[in-house]
């Protein structure tokens, strides 16, 4: 069984649900990220369910494919496609426990994780994977550029705020002054590089769990990945993160029990090169799978 197959599962009760975002207005770069969640789909028929390195079946999970909400693409903007987001994401978070949202731009992380809330109340963190500190002042209105500001500007504590892969060349630098000013816990590349993948992945949820968080939810911003890696991700930069180092993050969030839910963002299907980066996210996507798979009691017996 491909991975494609097993997406077809449409458990009735599902311990993952997928949700596809094609949205693109509120891109600062003009992009044409809708047509990312069907391209995702269709990759996962290169893959097996089978993870040998973990030595587990992705299909242990019961697993829903919830189907894209309607994009943006004939809106004049993407604030009625957030609404719909939101209101998608938190019916999935009342379906399973854990949900996963392919994209689109990095401007859905903001309703995805209100809906995420507002399904669960209880003290939500955010972890991002991401080249940028996404904390414009939306003074345009939401932007790929404004999530995690405005997440902390509605409310969510920047101490639980971490941020991994941040690059050098990625950012003004009054938005990593607010972000810090916020009290956000920021890895940049060059941590990365020095302690280890590994290392600053279970910081960042030490940290997180430390100031009190009960759920977390991952953006996977696949621009974090080096520019020659990632060629239909529109603000990748040269220098940035490897595949390995994405993927080995992937699976220990995927392992760590406080990882409820996770987006996979930012890329542009109909600009990418022999399909490699849509491949990446949707390897991104299978990995992650597996850590939630090899937690206690998620494999089916037998």
């Amino acid at each position: 069984m491909n991975a494609r197959e097993w997406l077809a599962e449409e458990a009735d009760a599902p311990d993952l649900v997928l949700l596809g975002a094609p949205i693109s207005k509120a891109s600062i770069t003009p992009v044409e990220s809708w047509s990312t969640p069907p391209a995702f789909r269709d990759a996962l028929r290169r893959f097996p369910t089978w993870d040998a390195e973990h030595s587990i079946d992705v299909a242990a999970l019961h697993v829903r494919d919830a189907g894209d909400v309607q994009g943006d693409q004939h809106d004049p903007d993407a604030a009625a496609a957030h609404d719909r987001i939101q209101a998608a994401v938190e019916t999935a978070a009342r379906a399973a426990t854990h949900v996963v949202v392919v994209g689109g731009d990095n401007s859905l992380t903001r309703p995805a994780l209100r809906g995420l809330m507002s399904a669960v109340p209880a003290a939500w963190s955010l972890l991002t994977l991401d080249a940028h500190h996404d904390c414009r002042p939306a003074t345009s209105g939401s932007r790929n550029g404004t999530p995690v500001r405005e997440l902390i500007e509605a409310g969510l504590p920047g101490e639980r705020v971490a941020q991994i892969g941040i690059h050098p060349l990625g950012n003004a630098q009054e938005h990593a002054d607010w972000a810090r000013a916020q009290g956000v816990h920021i890895v940049p590349l060059h941590a990365v590089r020095r302690d280890g993948i590994d290392a600053v992945v279970a910081a960042a949820l030490s940290l997180l769990v430390g100031r009190g968080a009960e759920h977390i939810y991952v953006d996977f911003d696949i621009d974090v990945i080096d520019r020659a890696f990632a060629p239909a991700c529109p603000a990748s930069l040269p220098g940035g993160m490897h595949p390995d180092q994405l993927l080995r993050a992937a699976y220990l969030l995927g392992a760590d029990p406080h990882v409820a839910a996770a987006d996979l963002c930012e890329v542009d299907a109909n600009t990418d090169i022999n399909g490699m980066t849509v491949r990446l996210m949707a390897a991104t996507f299978l990995t992650f799978s597996s850590g939630i798979a090899s937690r206690a009691g998620s494999r089916r017996e037998g």
